[in-house]
Protein backbone atom coordinates (compact mmCIF):
# COMPACT_ATOMS: atom_id res chain seq x y z
CA UNK A 1 0.00 0.00 0.00
CA UNK A 2 2.78 2.45 0.84
CA UNK A 3 4.46 1.79 -2.48
CA UNK A 4 1.23 2.54 -4.28
CA UNK A 5 0.99 5.78 -2.41
CA UNK A 6 4.24 6.99 -3.95
CA UNK A 7 2.58 6.64 -7.36
CA UNK A 8 -0.11 9.24 -6.62
CA UNK A 9 0.16 11.91 -9.37
CA UNK A 10 0.70 15.49 -8.30
CA UNK A 11 -2.07 16.56 -10.66
CA UNK A 12 -4.54 15.08 -8.16
CA UNK A 13 -3.43 17.69 -5.63
CA UNK A 14 -4.39 20.54 -7.97
CA UNK A 15 -8.05 19.72 -7.38
CA UNK A 16 -7.89 20.80 -3.71
CA UNK A 17 -5.72 23.74 -4.84
CA UNK A 18 -8.50 24.98 -7.13
CA UNK A 19 -11.30 24.56 -4.58
CA UNK A 20 -9.26 26.18 -1.78
CA UNK A 21 -8.46 29.11 -4.05
CA UNK A 22 -12.19 29.47 -4.64
CA UNK A 23 -13.17 29.08 -0.98
CA UNK A 24 -10.64 31.51 0.52
CA UNK A 25 -11.27 34.18 -2.11
CA UNK A 26 -14.52 35.09 -0.37
CA UNK A 27 -13.12 36.77 2.77
CA UNK A 28 -11.40 39.78 1.12
CA UNK A 29 -14.31 40.10 -1.33
CA UNK A 30 -17.13 40.52 1.21
CA UNK A 31 -16.86 44.29 1.57
CA UNK A 32 -16.28 44.94 -2.18
CA UNK A 33 -19.35 42.81 -2.96
CA UNK A 34 -21.39 44.74 -0.39
CA UNK A 35 -20.30 48.02 -1.97
CA UNK A 36 -21.04 46.74 -5.48
CA UNK A 37 -24.60 45.70 -4.63
CA UNK A 38 -25.19 48.53 -2.11
CA UNK A 39 -26.14 46.17 0.70
CA UNK A 40 -24.96 45.54 4.26
CA UNK A 41 -22.15 43.26 5.34
CA UNK A 42 -24.73 41.13 7.19
CA UNK A 43 -26.52 40.45 3.91
CA UNK A 44 -23.29 39.70 2.06
CA UNK A 45 -22.04 37.36 4.80
CA UNK A 46 -24.42 34.83 3.29
CA UNK A 47 -21.97 34.52 0.40
CA UNK A 48 -19.64 32.78 2.86
CA UNK A 49 -22.12 31.10 5.19
CA UNK A 50 -24.27 29.61 2.41
CA UNK A 51 -21.14 28.25 0.72
CA UNK A 52 -20.11 26.61 3.99
CA UNK A 53 -23.63 25.31 4.58
CA UNK A 54 -23.78 23.64 1.17
CA UNK A 55 -20.22 22.38 1.60
CA UNK A 56 -21.39 20.75 4.81
CA UNK A 57 -24.68 19.33 3.51
CA UNK A 58 -23.45 17.48 0.43
CA UNK A 59 -20.28 15.51 1.34
CA UNK A 60 -22.24 12.52 2.64
CA UNK A 61 -23.74 12.05 -0.82
CA UNK A 62 -20.28 12.28 -2.41
CA UNK A 63 -18.87 9.87 0.17
CA UNK A 64 -21.51 7.27 -0.61
CA UNK A 65 -20.95 7.74 -4.36
CA UNK A 66 -17.16 7.49 -3.89
CA UNK A 67 -17.57 4.18 -2.07
CA UNK A 68 -19.91 2.91 -4.76
CA UNK A 69 -18.62 4.36 -8.05
CA UNK A 70 -14.98 5.22 -7.32
CA UNK A 71 -12.98 8.15 -5.98
CA UNK A 72 -11.56 9.49 -9.24
CA UNK A 73 -14.90 9.61 -11.02
CA UNK A 74 -16.45 11.64 -8.20
CA UNK A 75 -13.49 14.04 -8.09
CA UNK A 76 -13.63 14.70 -11.83
CA UNK A 77 -17.39 15.32 -11.90
CA UNK A 78 -17.13 17.68 -8.91
CA UNK A 79 -14.32 19.64 -10.59
CA UNK A 80 -16.37 20.18 -13.75
CA UNK A 81 -19.36 21.28 -11.67
CA UNK A 82 -17.17 23.70 -9.70
CA UNK A 83 -16.00 25.32 -12.94
CA UNK A 84 -19.59 25.88 -14.10
CA UNK A 85 -20.70 27.23 -10.70
CA UNK A 86 -17.75 29.64 -10.54
CA UNK A 87 -18.73 31.03 -13.93
CA UNK A 88 -22.26 31.61 -12.62
CA UNK A 89 -20.80 33.40 -9.58
CA UNK A 90 -18.82 35.77 -11.79
CA UNK A 91 -21.89 36.56 -13.91
CA UNK A 92 -24.37 37.07 -11.05
CA UNK A 93 -26.44 40.23 -11.76
CA UNK A 94 -27.54 40.74 -8.14
CA UNK A 95 -26.92 39.52 -4.61
CA UNK A 96 -29.67 36.91 -4.72
CA UNK A 97 -28.16 35.32 -7.82
CA UNK A 98 -24.71 35.39 -6.22
CA UNK A 99 -25.99 33.75 -3.02
CA UNK A 100 -27.56 30.97 -5.08
CA UNK A 101 -24.41 30.57 -7.16
CA UNK A 102 -22.15 30.34 -4.10
CA UNK A 103 -24.49 27.85 -2.45
CA UNK A 104 -24.32 25.70 -5.57
CA UNK A 105 -20.54 26.11 -5.73
CA UNK A 106 -20.12 24.94 -2.15
CA UNK A 107 -22.41 21.99 -2.74
CA UNK A 108 -20.33 20.84 -5.71
CA UNK A 109 -16.79 21.78 -4.64
CA UNK A 110 -17.13 19.71 -1.46
CA UNK A 111 -16.79 16.59 -3.57
CA UNK A 112 -13.11 17.32 -4.34
CA UNK A 113 -10.97 17.66 -1.21
CA UNK A 114 -12.69 15.08 1.06
CA UNK A 115 -12.65 12.52 -1.76
CA UNK A 116 -8.98 13.26 -2.38
CA UNK A 117 -8.32 12.50 1.30
CA UNK A 118 -10.18 9.20 0.90
CA UNK A 119 -8.08 8.34 -2.17
CA UNK A 120 -4.89 8.97 -0.17
CA UNK A 121 -6.26 6.97 2.77
CA UNK A 122 -6.77 4.04 0.41
CA UNK A 123 -3.15 4.27 -0.68
CA UNK A 124 -1.37 4.86 2.65
CA UNK A 125 -1.53 2.89 5.94
CA UNK A 126 -2.67 4.80 9.03
CA UNK A 127 0.81 5.03 10.57
CA UNK A 128 2.14 7.15 7.71
CA UNK A 129 -1.11 8.59 6.38
CA UNK A 130 -0.89 11.95 8.16
CA UNK A 131 2.36 12.71 6.34
CA UNK A 132 0.66 11.92 3.02
CA UNK A 133 -2.20 14.22 3.95
CA UNK A 134 0.30 16.89 4.99
CA UNK A 135 1.72 16.70 1.46
CA UNK A 136 -1.63 17.55 -0.11
CA UNK A 137 -1.96 20.36 2.44
CA UNK A 138 0.97 22.04 0.67
CA UNK A 139 -1.34 22.53 -2.29
CA UNK A 140 -4.13 23.56 0.06
CA UNK A 141 -1.78 26.21 1.43
CA UNK A 142 -0.88 27.44 -2.02
CA UNK A 143 -4.57 27.61 -2.94
CA UNK A 144 -5.36 29.47 0.26
CA UNK A 145 -2.65 32.03 -0.44
CA UNK A 146 -3.66 32.39 -4.08
CA UNK A 147 -7.29 32.88 -3.08
CA UNK A 148 -6.84 35.51 -0.39
CA UNK A 149 -4.02 37.43 -2.07
CA UNK A 150 -5.30 37.12 -5.62
CA UNK A 151 -8.90 37.98 -4.78
CA UNK A 152 -7.91 41.07 -2.82
CA UNK A 153 -5.64 42.34 -5.60
CA UNK A 154 -8.16 41.53 -8.32
CA UNK A 155 -10.97 43.33 -6.48
CA UNK A 156 -8.76 46.37 -5.93
CA UNK A 157 -7.47 46.61 -9.51
CA UNK A 158 -10.34 45.17 -11.57
CA UNK A 159 -13.53 43.74 -10.07
CA UNK A 160 -14.46 41.08 -7.54
CA UNK A 161 -16.26 39.19 -10.34
CA UNK A 162 -13.15 38.40 -12.37
CA UNK A 163 -11.40 36.30 -9.78
CA UNK A 164 -14.03 33.53 -9.62
CA UNK A 165 -13.16 32.57 -13.21
CA UNK A 166 -9.58 31.64 -12.26
CA UNK A 167 -10.23 28.68 -9.91
CA UNK A 168 -13.01 27.57 -12.24
CA UNK A 169 -10.59 27.36 -15.16
CA UNK A 170 -8.06 25.43 -13.06
CA UNK A 171 -10.75 22.99 -11.90
CA UNK A 172 -11.81 22.29 -15.48
CA UNK A 173 -8.21 21.73 -16.55
CA UNK A 174 -7.57 19.28 -13.69
CA UNK A 175 -10.77 17.34 -14.48
CA UNK A 176 -9.57 16.86 -18.03
CA UNK A 177 -6.05 15.97 -16.90
CA UNK A 178 -7.24 13.23 -14.54
CA UNK A 179 -8.61 11.12 -17.38
CA UNK A 180 -7.13 7.65 -17.14
CA UNK A 181 -6.01 8.02 -13.53
CA UNK A 182 -6.29 4.61 -11.80
CA UNK A 183 -8.84 4.04 -9.08
CA UNK A 184 -7.76 3.28 -5.52
CA UNK A 185 -10.46 0.71 -4.79
CA UNK A 186 -10.04 -3.01 -5.38
CA UNK A 187 -13.75 -3.49 -4.74
CA UNK A 188 -16.57 -0.98 -4.55
CA UNK A 189 -19.30 -0.94 -1.98
CA UNK A 190 -22.72 -2.22 -3.04
CA UNK A 191 -24.31 -1.52 0.30
CA UNK A 192 -27.41 0.64 0.65
CA UNK A 193 -26.28 4.29 1.19
CA UNK A 194 -28.37 4.65 4.35
CA UNK A 195 -26.78 1.50 5.73
CA UNK A 196 -23.35 2.97 5.03
CA UNK A 197 -24.24 6.08 7.02
CA UNK A 198 -25.72 3.93 9.80
CA UNK A 199 -22.54 1.85 9.86
CA UNK A 200 -20.50 4.99 10.57
CA UNK A 201 -22.89 6.32 13.20
CA UNK A 202 -22.77 3.04 15.14
CA UNK A 203 -19.12 3.66 15.97
CA UNK A 204 -18.55 5.57 19.18
CA UNK A 205 -15.28 7.05 17.99
CA UNK A 206 -16.96 8.28 14.81
CA UNK A 207 -19.67 10.05 16.83
CA UNK A 208 -17.06 11.73 19.02
CA UNK A 209 -14.93 12.86 16.08
CA UNK A 210 -17.99 14.26 14.29
CA UNK A 211 -19.14 16.16 17.40
CA UNK A 212 -15.70 17.69 17.90
CA UNK A 213 -15.53 18.51 14.20
CA UNK A 214 -18.57 20.79 14.35
CA UNK A 215 -16.77 22.98 16.88
CA UNK A 216 -13.49 22.60 15.02
CA UNK A 217 -15.15 23.82 11.83
CA UNK A 218 -16.48 26.89 13.61
CA UNK A 219 -13.06 27.96 14.86
CA UNK A 220 -10.95 26.77 11.92
CA UNK A 221 -13.08 28.15 9.08
CA UNK A 222 -16.04 30.16 10.40
CA UNK A 223 -14.52 32.91 12.54
CA UNK A 224 -11.39 33.08 10.35
CA UNK A 225 -13.59 34.48 7.57
CA UNK A 226 -13.69 37.83 9.39
CA UNK A 227 -9.94 38.47 9.62
CA UNK A 228 -9.84 40.30 6.27
CA UNK A 229 -13.10 42.28 6.82
CA UNK A 230 -11.76 43.37 10.22
CA UNK A 231 -8.85 45.08 8.47
CA UNK A 232 -11.05 46.57 5.75
CA UNK A 233 -13.42 47.94 8.38
CA UNK A 234 -10.44 49.76 9.87
CA UNK A 235 -9.59 51.51 6.61
CA UNK A 236 -7.36 49.06 4.76
CA UNK A 237 -8.00 48.29 1.08
CA UNK A 238 -9.07 44.83 -0.09
CA UNK A 239 -5.61 44.43 -1.62
CA UNK A 240 -3.86 45.08 1.71
CA UNK A 241 -6.34 42.96 3.66
CA UNK A 242 -5.97 40.11 1.19
CA UNK A 243 -2.18 40.31 1.29
CA UNK A 244 -2.12 40.26 5.09
CA UNK A 245 -4.54 37.36 5.42
CA UNK A 246 -2.69 35.49 2.65
CA UNK A 247 -0.03 34.91 5.29
CA UNK A 248 -2.42 32.17 6.50
CA UNK A 249 -1.58 30.16 3.41
CA UNK A 250 2.13 30.91 3.71
CA UNK A 251 2.01 29.65 7.29
CA UNK A 252 0.25 26.45 6.22
CA UNK A 253 2.92 25.93 3.57
CA UNK A 254 5.81 26.41 5.99
CA UNK A 255 4.24 24.31 8.74
CA UNK A 256 3.43 21.42 6.43
CA UNK A 257 7.07 21.39 5.34
CA UNK A 258 8.20 20.86 8.95
CA UNK A 259 5.29 18.59 9.79
CA UNK A 260 7.12 15.39 8.89
CA UNK A 261 9.91 16.19 11.33
CA UNK A 262 7.42 17.00 14.11
CA UNK A 263 5.16 14.00 13.44
CA UNK A 264 8.02 11.51 13.72
CA UNK A 265 8.84 12.77 17.21
CA UNK A 266 5.52 13.93 18.64
CA UNK A 267 2.28 12.08 19.52
CA UNK A 268 -0.73 13.09 17.43
CA UNK A 269 -2.56 14.33 20.53
CA UNK A 270 0.20 16.85 21.25
CA UNK A 271 0.22 17.95 17.62
CA UNK A 272 -3.52 18.59 17.85
CA UNK A 273 -3.08 20.44 21.16
CA UNK A 274 -0.30 22.57 19.73
CA UNK A 275 -2.39 23.57 16.72
CA UNK A 276 -5.41 24.41 18.88
CA UNK A 277 -3.23 26.51 21.17
CA UNK A 278 -1.88 28.45 18.19
CA UNK A 279 -5.42 29.19 17.04
CA UNK A 280 -6.55 30.26 20.51
CA UNK A 281 -3.60 32.64 20.88
CA UNK A 282 -4.22 34.02 17.38
CA UNK A 283 -7.83 34.86 18.17
CA UNK A 284 -6.79 36.45 21.46
CA UNK A 285 -4.33 38.70 19.62
CA UNK A 286 -6.94 39.65 17.02
CA UNK A 287 -9.41 40.36 19.81
CA UNK A 288 -7.02 42.82 21.43
CA UNK A 289 -6.78 45.03 18.30
CA UNK A 290 -7.45 44.80 14.58
CA UNK A 291 -4.31 46.32 13.08
CA UNK A 292 -2.17 45.00 10.25
CA UNK A 293 0.30 43.57 12.77
CA UNK A 294 -2.27 41.78 14.94
CA UNK A 295 -4.27 40.36 12.03
CA UNK A 296 -1.02 39.25 10.43
CA UNK A 297 -0.06 37.42 13.64
CA UNK A 298 -3.53 35.87 13.92
CA UNK A 299 -3.41 34.71 10.28
CA UNK A 300 0.02 33.12 10.73
CA UNK A 301 -1.10 31.29 13.86
CA UNK A 302 -4.35 30.15 12.21
CA UNK A 303 -2.32 28.74 9.31
CA UNK A 304 -0.17 26.81 11.76
CA UNK A 305 -3.32 25.49 13.41
CA UNK A 306 -4.58 24.26 10.06
CA UNK A 307 -1.36 22.40 9.34
CA UNK A 308 -1.19 20.70 12.74
CA UNK A 309 -4.69 20.54 14.24
CA UNK A 310 -6.79 20.22 11.10
CA UNK A 311 -4.54 17.61 9.49
CA UNK A 312 -4.78 15.56 12.70
CA UNK A 313 -8.58 15.65 12.57
CA UNK A 314 -8.57 14.81 8.85
CA UNK A 315 -6.34 11.78 9.36
CA UNK A 316 -8.41 10.68 12.36
CA UNK A 317 -11.64 10.88 10.33
CA UNK A 318 -10.25 8.59 7.61
CA UNK A 319 -9.56 5.84 10.16
CA UNK A 320 -12.52 5.62 12.53
CA UNK A 321 -14.60 3.41 10.17
CA UNK A 322 -12.23 2.03 7.51
CA UNK A 323 -14.90 -0.26 6.02
CA UNK A 324 -16.91 2.85 5.03
CA UNK A 325 -14.06 5.33 4.70
CA UNK A 326 -15.64 7.47 1.98
CA UNK A 327 -18.86 7.92 3.94
CA UNK A 328 -17.06 8.57 7.24
CA UNK A 329 -14.78 11.19 5.68
CA UNK A 330 -17.78 12.82 4.01
CA UNK A 331 -19.66 13.04 7.31
CA UNK A 332 -16.54 14.63 8.79
CA UNK A 333 -16.62 17.30 6.08
CA UNK A 334 -20.33 17.81 6.77
CA UNK A 335 -19.61 18.36 10.46
CA UNK A 336 -16.71 20.73 9.74
CA UNK A 337 -18.61 23.00 7.40
CA UNK A 338 -21.84 22.91 9.34
CA UNK A 339 -19.83 24.38 12.19
CA UNK A 340 -18.24 26.91 9.82
CA UNK A 341 -21.64 28.01 8.47
CA UNK A 342 -23.13 28.36 11.94
CA UNK A 343 -20.19 30.43 13.19
CA UNK A 344 -20.09 32.70 10.13
CA UNK A 345 -23.81 33.46 10.45
CA UNK A 346 -23.85 33.75 14.23
CA UNK A 347 -21.30 36.56 14.41
CA UNK A 348 -22.24 38.41 11.20
CA UNK A 349 -24.10 41.03 13.27
CA UNK A 350 -20.99 41.71 15.34
CA UNK A 351 -18.96 42.17 12.16
CA UNK A 352 -21.54 44.51 10.67
CA UNK A 353 -21.43 46.60 13.87
CA UNK A 354 -17.60 46.64 13.75
CA UNK A 355 -17.43 44.75 17.04
CA UNK A 356 -14.54 42.61 15.89
CA UNK A 357 -12.87 42.49 19.30
CA UNK A 358 -15.92 40.77 20.76
CA UNK A 359 -16.13 38.48 17.74
CA UNK A 360 -12.55 37.23 18.10
CA UNK A 361 -12.80 36.83 21.87
CA UNK A 362 -15.81 34.58 21.31
CA UNK A 363 -13.75 32.65 18.76
CA UNK A 364 -10.98 32.13 21.32
CA UNK A 365 -13.45 30.84 23.90
CA UNK A 366 -15.03 28.42 21.43
CA UNK A 367 -11.54 27.07 20.62
CA UNK A 368 -11.06 25.87 24.21
CA UNK A 369 -13.25 22.73 23.93
CA UNK A 370 -11.34 21.65 20.83
CA UNK A 371 -8.06 22.08 22.67
CA UNK A 372 -9.11 20.23 25.82
CA UNK A 373 -11.49 17.49 24.68
CA UNK A 374 -9.98 16.98 21.25
CA UNK A 375 -6.48 16.45 22.64
CA UNK A 376 -7.64 14.08 25.37
CA UNK A 377 -9.72 12.01 22.96
CA UNK A 378 -6.94 11.77 20.37
CA UNK A 379 -4.58 10.66 23.14
CA UNK A 380 -6.85 7.70 23.90
CA UNK A 381 -7.40 6.72 20.26
CA UNK A 382 -4.93 4.06 19.09
CA UNK A 383 -6.11 3.49 15.52
CA UNK A 384 -8.68 1.20 13.92
CA UNK A 385 -6.40 -1.83 14.20
CA UNK A 386 -6.28 -1.48 17.99
CA UNK A 387 -9.62 0.06 18.88
CA UNK A 388 -12.74 -0.17 16.76
CA UNK A 389 -15.14 1.77 18.93
CA UNK A 390 -15.29 4.15 21.82
CA UNK A 391 -14.91 2.26 25.08
CA UNK A 392 -16.57 3.30 28.36
CA UNK A 393 -13.23 4.31 29.80
CA UNK A 394 -12.83 7.01 27.15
Amino acid sequence: MAAAGRDVPRLLYLGPFATMTDRFAVAPLLIPIAASYHVSLVAVSGVASLYYLAYGLMPTLYGVMADRFGRVRVIRVALVGTAVADALSALSPNLTALLVARFVTGGIACGVFPTTLVYLADRFPFKVRQQAIANVLVFVALGTTAGTLGAGLTAHVFSWRFFFLIPGAIALGVAIGLRGMPESLLARSRQNPLKQVAMVLRHGWAILVLALSVVNGAVMFGFVTYLAPALEANGQSPAIAGAVVASYGVSVLVCTRVFGYVARRTPAALILAGGATMLLVGYAIAGAAQSVVTILAASLLAGGAYAFMQSTFQTWATDVVPEARGTATALFATAIFTGAALATSAVAGLASANRYSTLFVIAALVTLPVLIFGSLARWRYQGSDAIGSLTPEC
